[in-house]
């Protein structure tokens, strides 16, 4: 009976061993049969990626990087790869292979975008706000390396535009955790998010609510210099805002606080300058790589 075990593994294994040698030999010819230039089989590649021919893209890119590794074209070839994955939601072998490319080719005139591509896979994968938002975190961090390490790069716009989105998103996020923590009767729990999105965070929609529930928790804890500050700041910037209704009826009580018009410009508030957060956050298009 071990016999016949042992005869039958041998077999396997022989057979498995032979079908590697076919494959193997199959993948060789692949390479040595091909009789285009490095040039040549770049420019099909380009034209297959516009057809949405994607694996033969891919296919003819690593011919380039395995044939021609000194070539020009394998260092635009490895990154256009990591493109082509990104399209094909391939998003963990995209950045992988966007981190070798920063790694190898350190100087390269495309290194900027190499590491708006890295930011982009974790930027796509954002989720919703009552979801963990560490690739929103880990995003807008890799976007904000790209605007200080880059400045005027041709994706500079369109960074900006995703900033914008990330941290509106972010935001929401943690207005939901404050209000839990506001509805628990946590003040200080609520504050460490509400003080977080208006250090951080103070260009998105959500900050005109932050200011009210700012204003609202200092004055129960009865610290009413801070929520008259709060208040002025949302007073000085969103006076026809629902918010600001509120919380000037929250604070009407205190001295100094009334109906006058302008009664916040005496506590000095500053300027918010919110962005327009039209686009949704779903429009996670990927500029070309050039």
């Amino acid at each position: 009976m071990r016999k016949l075990i042992l005869i039958f593994v041998l077999i396997v294994i022989n057979s498995c061993s032979n079908n590697d040698k076919d494959v193997n030999t199959n993948d060789q010819n692949l390479y040595y049969n091909e009789t285009l230039e490095d040039y040549e089989l770049y420019a099909l590649a380009k034209e297959n990626i516009s057809n949405n021919q994607y694996d033969l893209a891919l296919s003819q890119l690593n011919k380039i990087q395995v044939l021609f590794p000194s070539s020009h074209y394998a260092n635009k070839s490895m990154l256009f790869s990591a493109y082509v994955h990104f399209i094909l939601r391939d998003y963990e072998k995209a950045r992988a292979i966007a981190e070798n490319y920063k790694k190898y080719y350190p100087g390269s005139d495309d290194i900027v975008y190499a590491n708006y591509l890295d930011a982009m896979t974790y930027f796509v994968t954002i989720k919703k706000t009552n979801y963990s938002q560490k690739n929103a975190e880990i995003s807008l961090d890799k976007f904000t390396f790209i605007l200080n390490a880059y400045p005027n790069s041709k994706y500079e716009i369109d960074i900006i535009t995703k900033v914008d989105l990330i941290n509106n998103n972010l935001a929401l996020a943690k207005i939901k955790t404050a209000k839990f923590y506001l509805d628990k009767n946590n003040y200080n729990g609520s504050l460490v998010y509400l003080l977080d999105i208006y250090n951080n965070h103070s260009s998105s929609n959500s900050i005109e609510e932050t200011l009210f529930y700012l204003s609202k928790i200092y004055y129960e804890i009865e610290e009413y210099e801070l929520a008259k500050k709060y208040a002025s700041i949302l007073a000085y910037n969103f006076s026809n805002s629902k918010w600001y209704e509120k919380s000037f009826n929250i604070i009407n009580g205190i001295e100094d606080v009334n109906k006058e018009e302008k009664w916040f410009d005496k506590y000095n508030p500053v300027k918010i300058f919110k962005e327009d957060h039209e686009k949704n956050l779903n429009e996670n298009e990927i500029l070309p790589l050039e």
